[in-house]
């Protein structure tokens, strides 16, 4: 995809997309207007790609897992010159064709979780057979809100192999995560380190990876709210650039990355909440 091609899309799209989701938009200035940057952030909705690029001028190239391309939304994803990931193949072909983007002084986009933060069918199926047998699977599916995180089942997950909760609690818990990892934060038996931190899923190497082999600096985002008309909660953030050279090693880049982002998204929220 030509960077005229992308330009034009995005100087038809970004507008329809600010104003049909009224994007709000928060630091942009933290975005460098040249040089090789990785934008990097939580990921919960197939388009969170779309209100960074919505930020800035620059074209970036984001990396989308494979079935993106093959499916309804593979025209939007080849017209943004995407990088595509397969992610039961040849993996290392996207990260080669990400890291010359950025020797070359571009922008390139991913989503350091690896995955979207949300339950995958397979997690659907466990958590079924421990909730009821009263019920179908479809209508347990749908009774599980569809904003559910993977990432605070399986902290909940966690506390119930350790024995910290029971399996009746567990149960209860299942179709509100959320309230459920707050209630146990108050009730001290949990830290509210663990409760924050179950808000992203663990960070993967990736992207520091890249950074430190092409100097590239790591702009964190976090993203926040519904892809839904006139919901006015879509929300992106940025924090400033970070530099992995200033760090001892990849872990604490990564560590200092994963957190940058985590402040992002509880900020987004709490400002939405007000």
């Amino acid at each position: 995809m030509s960077n005229l091609g992308y330009q034009i899309g995005r100087v038809f799209g970004t507008p329809y997309f600010k104003k049909h989701y009224n994007l709000k938009i928060i630091n942009k200035e933290f975005i460098p207007k040249e040089g090789p940057i990785l934008l990097c952030g939580n990921h919960l909705h197939v388009l969170d790609q779309f209100p960074v690029i919505a930020s800035t001028s620059r074209t970036s190239h984001w990396m989308a897992k494979k079935e993106y391309f093959d499916g309804k939304l593979g025209p939007l994803f080849k017209m943004t010159g995407a990088i595509s990931v397969d992610r039961f193949g040849d993996a290392k072909k996207a990260e080669i064709e990400a890291i010359d983007y950025l020797n070359q002084g571009s922008a390139v986009g991913l989503f350091p979780e690896g995955t979207r933060n949300g339950l995958k069918e397979e997690k659907l199926q466990e958590l079924y057979e421990l909730y009821s047998s009263d019920i179908s699977y479809d209508d347990f599916k749908k009774l599980m809100p569809k904003n559910t995180l993977a990432s605070q089942i399986n902290l909940l997950d966690k506390l119930y192999k350790e024995e910290k909760i029971t399996r009746n609690e567990y149960k209860s818990y299942i179709l509100s995560a959320k309230n459920a990892v707050h209630e146990l934060c108050e009730m001290e038996r949990i830290t509210p380190s663990e409760c924050e931190d179950s808000i992203l899923l663990p960070f993967k190497y990736g992207a520091v990876s890249m950074a430190s082999k092409t100097n590239a600096k790591i702009v964190p985002f976090g993203v926040t709210g519904h892809y839904v008309k006139n919901s006015n909660d879509l929300t992106v953030s940025f924090a400033k650039p970070l530099d992995v050279n200033n760090y001892n090693s990849l872990e604490e880049a990564n560590l200092a990355l994963r957190e940058n982002v985590k402040s992002l998204v509880k900020q987004n929220i709490n400002s939405n909440i007000k």
